[in-house]
């Protein structure tokens, strides 16, 4: 409608009241919003801050907790190289742990959750991803 209008018209009504106070409401509402993103956008990056400053605490207490001999851990996994060779084709099956699965399923959830707090959602995805393999039931075909 507005584009049917003539130009003595439409400069008139440019310079009403009525388009000037809609123009300085729209106007006010831009420079709200913009404060706000301002506002969103440095208490989030504070708190990633915060977060990342806390999961750094986190991993070097972990990592004080760890043995720090690499000898200890050589000898640990040379222990787990030599069970895994022992085992015969049928002795896989009786030899599989449920505990050991579901600790394994609780450290990468630990990982995934310190994945989102970093923000690292495509991470987090792969774990997720690895998560469902270990825990999908497998499925004998007849």
């Amino acid at each position: 409608m507005a584009n049917s209008w003539s130009k003595e018209d439409r400069v008139h009504f440019e310079k009403s009241e009525v388009m000037q106070e809609l123009e300085k409401g729209v106007l006010d509402t831009i420079r709200r919003v913009d404060i706000l993103q301002k506002k969103y956008a440095e208490s989030f990056l504070s708190g990633a801050l915060e977060d990342s400053e806390q999961l750094k605490q986190n991993l070097d207490e972990i990592g004080q907790k760890q043995p720090k001999s690499q000898a200890a851990h050589d000898e640990a996994s040379d222990e787990v190289a030599e069970d895994g060779l022992g085992m015969a084709d049928g002795a896989e099956d009786e030899a599989y742990d449920e505990g050991l699965q579901n600790e394994v399923v609780d450290d990468l959830r630990n990982l995934v959750a310190a994945a989102l707090a970093e923000g690292n959602i495509k991470l987090a995805y792969k774990i997720e991803r690895t998560i469902d393999e270990i825990l999908e039931q497998d499925v004998v075909c007849v």
